[in-house]
């Protein structure tokens, strides 16, 4: 089956299935006003549960200290901040607006690697990052008809997300040696980022208890947890067959997943505006997207929206 001409479609197309469906699961996690950081707080028990098992059967190491620099400020930039911004936004947007700003993220790694200098200037790249932002303005000048007077305040937060994860690629990708891999950093990092979170919501007096899980929310949280972290899989997988190229095509499928998946589960209906923005960013990302006699570094920036969300 793996030697299947079709199977690394099939390994891209059921990653961005799964990826477009935690959208939804993110709406219906904060949909009964949990606190955000006590939501974040499990979604790294749950997945680093997850990267724990996964590591142990791939011989992967789950935690050295001496790679807890990259862990923590993997936990800070990559998980802590950017779930606190996606959890507080997510109760006031629907899922399609959740996956068209997350999804930008290929376009914003492009963007920091250009202005940090480590991607040169291609027009038609760059072109693509102008098409991203196009699509942002869709969603923000309009009157999208969500509820209340900060609309736009909340898809600029989900935006901010999104940074957050650009700014973790950029420094997985230029800060961190490559010998070091990946999946020990998520796990790594997604320890590191329960020893910040959950002592945070003990004090506060926000956190929830371990029965929370077996709720409507927490078992979409749970579900949102180890979706992530098998899509993610895949993704790798699909990197290490086909190469990153090939892997990045996942972007779009994510996109138009995460919109489908909303009008599955909450019947959400979109403005013009929203679908606009939907072939923007589209088009957008088959622009920014690398080809063989280019770098793959944006190819595997996408990466990024899954392991967050």
């Amino acid at each position: 089956m793996s030697n299947h001409r079709f199977f690394p479609y099939v390994l891209i197309t059921v990653a961005g299935l799964i990826w477009g469906a935690t959208f939804s699961l993110a709406l219906i996690a904060t949909g009964e006003g949990a606190h955000p950081l006590a939501i974040s707080a499990w979604q790294v028990v749950v997945t680093g549960i997850f990267f724990v098992g996964f590591c142990g059967m791939t011989n992967i190491p789950v935690f050295r200290f001496r790679n807890l620099r990259h862990y923590t400020v993997l936990a800070v930039i990559g998980i802590t901040a950017p779930n606190l911004a996606y959890y507080y936004a997510a109760p006031h947007l629907s899922a399609g607006i959740l996956s068209i700003t997350v999804s930008t993220v290929p376009l914003l790694t492009y963007a920091f690697m250009l202005f940090l200098h480590y991607e040169s200037i291609l027009v038609k790249r760059v072109f693509g990052i102008l098409l991203g932002m196009v699509a942002i303005l869709l969603l923000v000048l309009p009157d999208q008809g969500i509820e209340g007077n900060d609309a736009n305040l909340w898809i600029l937060l989900a935006l901010l997300s999104a940074v957050m994860y650009t700014v973790e690629n950029v420094y997985i990708g230029h800060g961190i040696d490559d010998i070091i891999d990946v999946r020990e950093l998520l796990c790594g990092s997604n320890f590191v980022a329960f020893f910040m979170q959950f002592p945070l919501a003990w004090y506060l007096g926000v956190a929830e208890p371990a029965s929370w899980l077996l709720t409507v929310p927490g078992l979409a949280l749970a579900g949102l947890g180890i979706g992530s972290g098998i899509a993610y899989t895949l993704f790798f997988y699909s990197i290490k067959t086909s190469g990153a190229v090939f892997a990045s095509q996942c972007a779009y499928i994510v996109t138009l997943s995460g919109v489908i998946w909303g009008i599955i589960v909450f019947s959400e209906e979109h403005s013009i505006w929203v679908w606009s923005s939907l072939v923007v960013l589209m088009v957008g990302l088959f622009l920014v997207a690398p080809n063989k006699k280019q770098d793959n570094q944006v190819a595997n920036a996408t990466v990024v929206s899954e392991h967050a969300s």
